[in-house]
């Protein structure tokens, strides 16, 4: 099965996103629309640029301790864990997951990001 670039391209819209929870990091990503070969439509997010860290204002910092995890270090910090992506964001971490892996280290803490891409919340 080939697909016509061309058509993909022109089938991709500006469209504002659908179902996306308020502290979501997808949140601000618009999403664009591929016409399939048997005339379906498919949504998907556009992709998402994490914003510069220097871009938003830094609020402090934490320290990782032994055991911690990125989910309970955001729940901490944030209030909430799903917004652990935030701290990967600050770091331009690509693997949230290893931010709480080093005992140690020190994380910042910053404001999200407005923006397209950048979930402001």
């Amino acid at each position: 099965m080939s697909v016509d670039i061309s058509q993909f391209l022109a089938s991709v819209t500006g469209a504002p996103p659908v179902h996306q929870a308020p502290n979501s990091r997808y949140r601000d990503t618009p999403t664009a629309e591929r016409r399939n070969p048997d005339g379906t439509v498919t949504v998907h997010l556009r992709r998402r640029f994490v914003p510069q860290p220097d871009a938003s204002a830094t609020l402090g910092r934490v320290r990782v301790r032994d055991g911690d995890r990125i989910d309970t270090l955001a729940a901490e910090v944030f209030g909430d864990p799903t917004l652990f992506w935030r701290l990967a964001d600050a770091t331009l971490d690509a693997r949230p997951a290893g931010l709480a892996a080093e005992p140690g280290r020190v994380l910042r803490v910053s404001a999200a990001a407005e923006g397209p891409g950048g979930a402001g919340a």
